[in-house]
């Protein structure tokens, strides 16, 4: 049976922990923004990171934990330990060979992620921070494949604390590293491989806690197989999103400098209650979709769309509101000018209008992934990504900056709607009417007043923050009575 008390608890433990890497990020972001400010040297980093991080979402948090939490959950305890280090042992050697490869053909990876770097002055550097950076992958691909295995034990806490330390590993290197190069993005890629050892570490350090019999094979087993294979399907789906993030890139290596970079520092914003709160509440939910009925799925997605749809609107409305605010409190020191900061709140201001739309694609392509269908959320993928490419393609170079912020938008709205579409068809209608009640509509009435009223007041920003908690606490104690 579906607990909402319980998915509640593991997501409570998932939010603390990402919400302390997520505050982390910020004093990273902070230090780098007021050391290198908004120029070529911080898009060509951010770009090269970007590869092997989106990689990461590809090939880990999007293929392997949504395949490796819905398999181990239906193993029987005594051959889960060697069903785990089979796994381990050949996920371990595909990213061996993916990061070779990688490396090997980094000029080709600038070609398509930068090519507006190919024919420049910065084509050496650009060329070499690729060769640096991408080696993050294995050593992150491997924390993503024990974050799925302590998942499934419903060990949440470690998984959700190791990217704190990229953040800090980053912070380190601006702060002690940032003199001992001529290009200050050198000292931030050896930053991010740092990094990506110390995650793994932990995550490995965690694993062992759950003192499992050593049990060994080199044969293929079945449930590695079926990971593979769910992951191999899951992985074609993240591919054309892959493509779309790479377009993304593509572009904004031809617009004026500075442009990626108030792309990433919005994209940092939007993510932080984007992990707190939906991927924390999707990522605790999974092992109990997992085990329940397929016919009782939709009432339980129809719970969790419901609490997702109150927590998006508070955070829609503080960050459409105070968006300019929370910038300049952030970002703009140092280097980073007013130009930066209003550049930046705009591009976050855009994204924020799909983050419901994010938010609701998680939850239901859990249910997806609950029963094994990996197909159906590669269909929406594929559909979502088209729209991206186009409207990437057609804005970017149309609008800069703001284009690839609304394309973003958009490609959020469509993920959802296709999602919702098969969900109905394939597994339970979702009553999309009962999602929202009045209480619902007195928050966004409530919250949207109280946003304005505080915008006039100097730091309304800060000072609001006590009524949107007590505001999220009364309506989790509501949402938790309802649901018993």
């Amino acid at each position: 049976m579906f607990s909402l008390k319980k998915t509640l608890k593991n997501s409570k433990t998932i939010s603390i922990f990402t919400l302390l890497s997520r505050i982390l990020g910020f004093v990273r972001d902070l230090l780098i923004a007021s050391y290198l400010g908004a120029s070529v040297y911080t898009d060509m980093f951010f770009i090269a990171f970007r590869i092997p991080n989106s990689l990461r979402r590809f090939l880990g948090e999007g293929a392997i934990n949504s395949s490796v939490v819905p398999v181990l959950s239906k193993i029987e305890e005594r051959k889960k330990p060697k069903a785990i280090f089979n796994l381990i042992f050949y996920f371990g050697v595909v990213l061996f060979f993916i990061t070779v490869l990688g490396v090997i053909a980094s000029k080709l990876l600038m070609l398509l992620f930068a090519g507006g770097y190919i024919n420049s002055a910065y084509s050496s550097t650009m060329n070499n921070l690729i060769k640096l950076t991408f080696p993050y992958l294995f050593f992150v691909g491997l924390y993503v494949l024990f974050m799925g295995i302590l998942n499934s034990y419903e060990h949440f806490a470690i998984p959700s604390f190791a990217p704190a330390l990229l953040n800090i590993s980053l912070i380190a290197s601006v702060l002690l590293l940032l003199n001992k190069f001529d290009n200050p993005a050198y000292a931030l890629a050896v930053g991010v491989l740092i990094g990506g050892v110390l995650q793994l570490l932990v995550s490995l350090i965690d694993f062992l806690s759950l003192r499992l019999p050593f049990n060994f094979s080199l044969k293929l087993e079945k449930s590695t197989k079926e990971i593979f294979s769910l992951a191999a399907i899951t992985a074609f789906g993240s591919s054309a999103s892959y493509i779309s993030s790479m377009v993304d890139s593509f572009v904004a290596s031809f617009l004026q400098a500075g442009s990626f970079t108030y792309l990433f520092y919005a994209n940092r914003l939007f993510q932080l209650p984007f992990a707190v709160f939906s991927i924390a509440l999707t990522q605790s939910s999974l092992p109990t979709l997992s085990k329940i009925e397929k016919d009782k799925i939709p009432s339980a997605v129809e719970v969790l769309l419901k609490f997702m749809l109150f927590l998006s609107i508070g955070v829609e409305i503080y960050f459409a509101v105070f968006a300019d605010d929370l910038i300049k409190l952030l970002f703009m020191h140092g280097k980073f000018s007013l130009f930066d900061a209003s550049n930046t709140a705009l591009a976050l201001r855009i994204m924020m209008v799909s983050f419901v739309f994010y938010s609701f694609s998680k939850i239901l392509g859990n249910a997806f992934y609950a029963i094994k269908d990996a197909k159906t959320p590669l269909r929406a993928s594929v559909v979502s990504s088209i729209a991206a490419i186009v409207s990437s393609l057609g804005l970017g170079f149309w609008l800069g900056f703001v284009g690839l912020a609304i394309s973003t938008a958009i490609t959020g709205f469509v993920n959802c709607i296709v999602l919702f579409f098969y969900m109905s068809k394939m597994i339970g209608r979702i009553r999309i009417g009962r999602l929202v009640d009045n209480f619902i509509l007195f928050e966004l009435v409530f919250l949207f007043l109280v946003s304005i009223i505080a915008l006039r007041i100097k730091f309304g920003f800060i000072v609001v923050i006590p009524v949107y908690i007590a505001f999220l606490l009364y309506g989790l104690k509501r949402f938790l009575r309802k649901n018993r």
